[in-house]
């Protein structure tokens, strides 16, 4: 949902044609990728982010603002400077524990280098499920929105670097919080009978 989002409202067939590189296109789906696992892993709690940043829209449109830019620069793509614009500077202004700091650099140190360029190249080496996390073969902006369409309803915790074990936590959470909601908004019945009765009681006395 958060890619077919990105690729919906930020990412469009005019803004992929705007620099003629092969990289290109690769470096637009990568950040839309990047930026979709970071937001999913707030749904985790605090396995996934020990504070729950809100990283929205804004981040993605200046990060692919800053590579657009970047991508015109004479000496071409510098990666330790990708990583870090993107890293520290566009969505790490918002990170303030410094463990989640570390965490967001791992993203981009494993998802934002040269291997990104190669057709073989997943996110994922086999998350549960068997679905292998790659890119869209198409170039246009409606085949990466077909291979969007097919990805799992479900995705496996793996894809966002947590343990398989980690949905169990998230359901455990998930019912938990529906119960808790469902008791708080149930009319106390017993209370109101119990003072009715008691009335009644010293009304028949």
């Amino acid at each position: 949902a958060g890619l077919f989002r990105s690729y919906t409202s930020v990412v469009d067939a005019e803004r992929l044609s705007r620099v003629e590189t092969t990289s290109w296109k690769d470096l637009v789906w990568c950040l839309c990728f990047l930026h979709s696992a970071v937001q999913e892993r707030r749904k985790f709690g605090p396995i996934g982010w020990g504070v729950p940043y809100e990283f929205n829209q804004g981040d993605l449109e200046a990060s692919l603002t800053f590579l657009e830019k970047h991508s015109f620069s004479a000496q071409g793509l510098n990666w330790p400077t990708v990583q870090y614009m993107i890293c520290e500077v566009q969505y790490g202004g918002r990170i303030t524990d410094d463990f989640d700091r570390v965490l967001f650099n791992t993203f981009g140190n494993t998802w934002l280098n040269s291997g990104i360029l190669r057709e073989s190249f997943l996110f994922s080496q086999g998350a549960s499920g068997g679905f292998q996390y790659g890119k869209p073969a198409a170039d246009s902006i409606e085949g990466v929105r077909n291979y969007i369409s097919s990805f799992p309803s479900a995705d496996s915790p793996e894809i966002f670097g947590l343990h398989a074990n980690a949905d169990l936590t998230f359901g455990t959470n998930e019912a938990r919080y529906i119960l808790t909601t469902i008791s708080d908004t149930h009319p106390q019945v017993s209370n109101l009978f119990f003072l009715f009765f008691f009335f009644f009681f010293l009304v028949c006395v």
